[in-house]
């Protein structure tokens, strides 16, 4: 005699499939993974396409507005990959207008240097002669220990070293170093050394303000705010190596 049909046991086995299936594709069928793979391969093309036309030749290279220019790319290209209520042609549309955009913004910012200035920002000089510059110490979108670790990436012992140093409008740091005949006494910027810090000094010697380099020579047992910078108080022992 045939055994009856637990309908309740295959409920629950479709409904679980079901669970998975929804889990991994969500609410679309197994043949538009195929679809999702043809429109992704239009969509990085379009993109690498659309790239080229930029001139951009690295991700250094770029700046805020480049940087703004490819958010903007990849939120248009992302949805018609896996939405399929989202059409190539609309996302090509959005993609001539961004590029559109971008060719005329490029074109005013080459016949504009306020233009330029605006969209491209300005380098800016963060140390000259072995200190900060009173515009750097104003200066807030680099972090000190930031600009301390790129300086650690070059081989940088301490400020003495550097003649200039400019923050490029890309993020990178250009650095012109003296030779070193001409090093002067500067902070140091490795940790184990800037942790050794005084408020009142310790013994005469030649002296680091921790915030902005300057140095001078201080007398044993003083405390001294920095005259260059006028905001510190902490000191550490020139670096004269270099």
């Amino acid at each position: 005699m045939q055994e009856p049909i637990n309908c309740e046991k295959c409920y629950n086995r479709n409904r679980i499939i079901m669970e998975w299936q929804e889990i991994l594709i969500g609410k679309e069928s197994w043949p538009f993974l195929g679809e999702i793979a043809l429109r992704t391969f239009i969509m990085l093309v379009l993109l690498f396409l659309g790239l080229r036309m930029t001139g951009k030749r690295a991700i250094k290279q770029l700046s805020v507005f480049d940087l703004l220019l490819i958010i903007a790319l990849g939120t248009t290209a992302g949805d018609p990959m896996i939405y399929k209520e989202v059409g190539i042609v609309s996302s090509l549309m959005a993609f001539i207008v961004v590029f559109g955009g971008y060719r005329v913004i490029t074109y005013i910012i080459t016949r504009s240097k306020g233009a330029e200035k605006v969209l491209e920002g300005v380098p800016i000089y963060i140390i000259h002669e072995g200190k900060a510059t009173e515009l750097s110490l104003n200066y807030n979108e680099l972090a000190m220990d930031e600009f301390f670790a790129e300086l650690r990436n070059k081989r940088i012992i301490h400020l003495g070293q550097i003649e200039s140093a400019i923050f490029e409008t890309s993020g990178e740091i250009s650095l012109l170093l003296y030779d070193k005949k001409r090093v002067k006494p500067g902070l140091p910027i490795w940790p184990h050394k800037l942790r050794e810090n005084f408020e009142v000094i310790p013994e005469k010697g030649l002296y680091a303000c921790t915030y902005c380099g300057h140095t001078e020579e201080i007398d044993a047992g003083s405390t001294c705010l920095c005259p260059h910078c006028r905001k510190n108080k902490s000191w550490v022992k020139a670096e004269t190596y270099g």
